[in-house]
């Protein structure tokens, strides 16, 4: 489909020749001889590019552009005009016009400009709808959750992300302190700006400074070239610093700078520089003890820790493990090509029983192997690989008959005393809420030692 442009001008015999040009070149064309009919036309059409003459009766070139990049701000503008001055020429580009041009104009010199102005065009309506799509990816109801911590932590953090306050995220690996992080900057006034996360424990020092505040030509073996770091690249956005508590003491004072006074110094360079940034700080250790041991400047704790959020593990919220299971059995079904629809009551007991050591990360690689494994729609028992260190000799094994039996027992068992005291221990009552008969539950009260133990209630 050819692309499809405006002319805005006033002229008549200027509209034809351009239009009849621009027509040759295989472009489709429509015409507005001011600044209302363009108005009226760009509600009926879409349009890759406009020409708009500069000087017109009623609303202007530059009125015009105005108005109409408030409703579509990536597309190209071009400003046209019989008496240009470079005052004209540098409103018109900062008010977002893509080039400025005076009348008489070669034709050649303007199909070079058309075919260039039509390739950033497409190039930032590509850049727009891939950022709306990682905005929308990292939006709050995106991170799987409905158990009532994780409303409660939507709810307290949609509150202050659009602050100008550090955040410090505690929580376990695996938790999903990252994405939280990117949630948190993608709901904030700094969107629109970069998101840089760093992982402060896998890099060395001099990397590491490196990294953050960049370096100069040979400030050390191997900075073969002056280099910019995250903090000034993210300017107006938000650094993410991933195991914070891992950043060495030396680097911290040079954190606390950047801070408190917005400012940073490169790596072998003595000029300050001036950013802006927003510090969503996380760790998996106890900051506190490593400020009493001194291996943490307390001065820094305060200072990014000034909204703490605590990002509970798996194993505190298992009412979303069914929800996550489902999650990434679709992902997983999508990326491998697989008709898994779903899993299986024992296979789901199996993951509830279990503690997570390595949280959602872990969760979401044992069902990325279930998918893969599983030979039918539901993943089955059998399909569930999981390290069981804390049971069977730190080896992978599959689960045995017998430890399946032991997890859904035990879930059982938490389940009938849980509907019991429901209801006031009426075991006519649980019996229905249950799905089974009065016998059947009389049989698992029995199997489970719970009848001595129950406490005094109606057996009706």
């Amino acid at each position: 489909m050819s692309e499809r442009i405006l002319i805005v001008d006033n002229e008549p015999n200027f509209l034809r020749l351009l239009s009849s040009t621009l027509i040759e070149e295989g472009y489709e064309v429509d015409v507005a001889e001011d600044g209302e009919e363009a108005l009226h036309i760009i509600d009926s059409q879409v349009f890759d590019l406009i020409f708009s003459d500069l000087a017109m009766p009623g609303i202007d070139g530059l009125e015009l552009m105005q108005r109409i990049r408030e409703r579509y701000p990536v597309l190209p503008f071009i400003i046209i005009t019989g008496a240009g001055t470079i005052e004209h020429a540098v409103e018109a580009m900062k008010r977002g016009a893509y080039d400025f041009i005076t009348k008489p104009f070669d034709l050649k010199q303007i199909r070079v400009i058309i075919k260039r102005a039509l390739e950033y065009g497409a190039l930032h309506r590509e850049l727009d709808y891939l950022r709306k799509e990682v905005q929308e990816k990292y939006q709050f109801h995106n991170i799987v959750g409905q158990s009532k911590k994780m409303q409660r932590l939507f709810a307290f953090v949609d509150q202050v992300a659009d602050s100008s306050a550090n955040i410090l995220i505690h929580g376990e690996s695996g938790t999903g302190k990252e994405m939280l992080a990117r949630a948190i900057h993608y709901r904030s006034s700094r969107r629109e700006k970069p998101f840089f996360p760093i992982d402060c424990g896998s890099i060395t020092e001099t990397l590491l400074e490196s990294e953050l505040f960049g370096h100069v030509k040979g400030a050390y073996t191997g900075a073969t070239s002056t280099r910019s770091g995250i903090f000034e690249a993210a300017n107006g956005g938000t650094v993410f610093l991933d195991e914070v508590g891992d950043t060495p003491l030396s680097t911290q004072s040079k954190l606390l700078r950047v801070i408190q006074e917005k400012e940073l110094k490169p790596v072998g360079s003595d000029q300050i520089k001036k950013v802006d940034v927003r510090i969503i700080c996380a760790t998996n250790r106890e900051l506190k003890k490593a400020v009493s041991k001194g291996t943490f400047r307390e001065d820094l704790y305060y200072r990014i820790a000034t909204i703490p959020i605590l990002l509970p593990p798996l194993r505190e919220r298992t009412d979303d493990i069914p929800i996550l299971v489902n999650h990434f059995i679709e992902k997983y079904s999508n990326i491998n090509k697989k008709k898994v629809k779903g899993i299986a009551r024992e296979a789901l007991f199996i993951l509830m029983g279990y503690q997570w050591p390595g949280n959602i990360r872990e969760l979401e690689h044992v069902i990325e192997r279930a998918v893969l494994i599983t030979r039918g729609a539901m993943i089955k028992s059998k399909d569930i690989y999981m390290d069981h260190s804390n049971y069977i000799s730190g080896e992978q094994h599959i689960f045995k008959l017998g430890l399946l039996n032991e997890v859904v027992d035990q879930t059982e068992k938490e389940h009938i005393i849980k509907t019991l005291e429901a209801v006031n221990f009426n075991r006519s009552k649980a019996a229905k809420l249950l799905g089974i008969s009065r016998r059947t539950l009389y049989d698992k009260l029995e199997k489970y030692n719970l009848i001595g133990n129950l406490k005094k209630g109606s057996t009706d």
